[in-house]
C-alpha cells in the first residue's frame, strides 16, 4: 500500500488551525501584550528638565547701562535651580556668564572673571523655585572694573551662557539633604548648558 499524501486543500485547513492555537496561547500567557508594556517604560532622562529652561536678556536701562537676565520655565511642573554659576547668579557678571561683542567687532571683549570657592552644602539662599510656567529675574548693573564699559560704547550684542549647575524637577521640599549636599552630581537633579538668544543693547 502506498503512503498516503496530503495534497494542498488539506493543508491549508491545518495551518490555519495552527495559527489560531499560537495565537490563543500566546493572549493567554500575556506575551503578546510584552511591546505593550515596554512602551510604558521610561528611560533615564525623559523628564529632563534642562531644555525646558529658556534664558533672556533684556535691556533695563541704558543709563545707568543695566540688564534683566531672566529664566522662564515651560516645564510641567515647578523646576528649583542652584544659582551657583546660572543665570540668576548675582555673580554672573564677574563669572564670564555673560559676552559683549560690540557692533563691528570680530569678537566678544575681554572682561575680567573671578574663581568662586562655595561653601556646601547650598543654602537656601541660593535655591530658587520657578513655577510653572513663571519667569524670574535678576538685574545687573554694567560697570567698571567688573565690565570695561568703555569699550563698550554704541550698539552690543549680549549673550548669557554656561552651564547649568544643578536643577531640581520639583520645589524645594523635594530636595533631600543628600541631594543637596551633593549637589550637581546627585541622580535626582538636572546638569546641561544654557544659552540665551543674542539681544542687541545701546550703551
Amino acid at each position: 500500500m502506498g503512503v498516503q499524501r496530503l495534497g494542498p486543500s488539506r493543508n491549508i485547513p491545518l495551518l490555519l488551525l495552527l495559527v489560531i492555537a499560537v495565537f490563543v496561547f500566546f493572549r493567554h500567557t500575556g506575551i503578546a501584550s510584552v511591546s505593550d508594556r515596554f512602551a510604558v517604560v521610561e528611560m533615564p532622562g525623559s523628564d529632563d528638565v534642562i531644555p525646558k529652561l529658556q534664558v533672556s536678556v533684556r535691556q533695563v536701562s541704558a543709563s545707568p547701562p543695566k540688564l534683566g537676565i531672566a529664566v522662564t520655565n515651560v516645564h510641567a511642573g515647578p523646576v528649583t535651580i542652584l544659582t551657583w554659576n546660572s543665570p540668576l547668579d548675582p555673580l554672573a557678571l564677574q563669572l564670564g556668564l555673560l559676552a559683549f561683542t560690540p557692533a563691528g567687532s570680530d569678537g566678544p571683549v575681554d572682561t575680567p572673571t573671578v574663581q568662586v570657592r562655595r561653601k556646601m552644602p547650598p543654602g537656601a539662599d541660593s535655591l530658587v523655585t520657578i513655577a510653572a510656567g513663571q519667569t524670574r529675574e535678576q538685574e545687573l548693573e554694567l560697570r567698571d572694573p567688573v565690565v570695561p564699559v568703555a569699550k563698550l560704547r554704541g550698539t552690543v550684542s549680549v549673550v548669557c551662557r554656561g552651564e547649568w549647575t544643578s536643577v531640581w524637577p520639583s520645589g524645594v521640599d523635594g530636595i533631600s539633604q543628600a541631594s543637596l549636599e551633593s549637589a550637581g552630581a546627585g541622580e535626582d537633579s538636572f546638569k546641561g548648558s544654557f544659552q540665551s538668544e543674542a539681544v542687541n543693547i545701546e550703551v
